[in-house]
């Protein structure tokens, strides 16, 4: 499996500006257009901008000073005069991307991916998607705090502003189809809350690989509603639920309907099932450290035809979303936000 480090290598050793032929011009100038987004003909325009940012998220300076290199190399090439290497320019102009196009963009992008890929690389003729969260620290300044404040835990003036990320990574291709973001805590901040936030990037007949987090009664009933399936690491075990009946390929289990939580009305408690029909699955893996491991895995596949080996072996791939994160955090990234760039951490799996 090529990992980011031999793309990102790749693009390195292009000394212009490689995502003006991956990235294409329309497709950005159609992005804009959606958006309403208007702007002067200018050396800095969206267009060139968006290259110089990716390519400089991608290198190995990181530097403002080498994505001004890399848009000047580029125009040489073009047949285009050449424009000043000072960065205050770009930098202004990077600052004005609004985070919708990019977004818009990144969505897209993927969409084409996983329309592109092979059948084979899809799990019995299905799209599985890895819904995971991490966390991003970011610049201490005004706007970053007011929008993302600092963990209660911290004292003023000695940590940074934080926030909480959940994202949709396709399994076939690796492809981040969507993200939300909140502040690390408060109410509504959760990982589960962001991707109910998600499910417009899903479709019916998609399944969900998650860890234990998301072994959660409502969203897998919400996701069921939605011809969506889920895979997930079980929890605990529950208190009022039976086995229906036994197998080799796991246990059909009976869940019962938790008490309202706070927060949801009665007619809305009432929309979910009293004792929806969960499938239940032992594995046998083995641990970062290469020790032995058992576990159980929940899921809403009930289909005799697909083997309880088949869902344990799925739930093992969800290690490619973990260690796609670790190679997107494992190096400072500077993206575009309202009060400055941040950089990721990983958070503990």
């Amino acid at each position: 499996m090529t990992s980011l480090d031999q793309v990102r290598a790749r693009f390195a050793r292009n000394d212009g500006l490689p995502f003006a032929d991956v990235l294409t011009e329309a497709s950005i100038l159609q992005a804009l257009n959606e958006h309403g987004v208007t702007y002067r003909d200018r050396i800095f325009g969206p267009v060139t901008t968006i290259w110089g940012f990716l390519s400089q998220v991608l290198s190995d300076d990181h530097s403002c000073r080498d994505a001004v290199s890399r848009i000047i190399a580029h125009r040489a090439t073009s047949g285009l005069e050449a424009c000043s290497p000072n960065t205050a320019s770009y930098c202004t102009a990077r600052r004005r991307l609004p985070t919708g196009v990019l977004r818009t963009l990144a969505r897209r992008t993927a969409e084409e991916l996983q329309a592109a890929a092979a059948e084979g690389w899809r799990w019995h003729g299905r799209d599985v998607f890895i819904a995971d969260g991490s966390y991003v620290s970011m610049p201490d300044t005004p706007q970053n705090r007011a929008v993302y404040p600092q963990p209660v835990v911290q004292q003023p003036g000695i940590g940074f502003p934080l926030a909480r990320v959940a994202v949709l990574l396709s399994l076939a291709t690796g492809a981040c189809h969507d993200l939300a973001i909140a502040p690390y805590a408060g109410k509504g901040t959760g990982e589960t809350t962001l991707l109910r936030e998600m499910y417009g990037a899903l479709k019916p007949g998609d399944v969900v690989l998650a860890d234990a987090l998301f072994d959660n009664y409502f969203l897998v009933c919400e996701l069921r509603d939605r011809g969506i399936d889920i895979v997930a690491r079980a929890q605990y075990e529950r208190v009022g639920s039976r086995v229906l009946r036994s197998g080799p390929d796991g246990d059909a289990l009976v869940w019962q309907r938790p008490n309202k939580p706070r927060g949801m009305t009665g007619e809305q408690y009432r929309r979910y099932p009293k004792s929806p029909v969960m499938r239940q699955v032992a594995v046998d893996a083995r641990d970062k450290e290469n020790r032995a491991e058992r576990f159980k895995v929940v899921t809403t596949i009930l289909d005799a035809s697909v083997g309880g080996g088949q869902i344990g072996d799925l739930y093992e791939r969800r290690w490619s979303g973990e260690t796609c994160q670790a190679d997107c955090t494992s190096s400072d990234r500077w993206c575009s936000t309202p009060g400055g760039g941040y950089d990721q951490r990983r958070r503990a799996a």
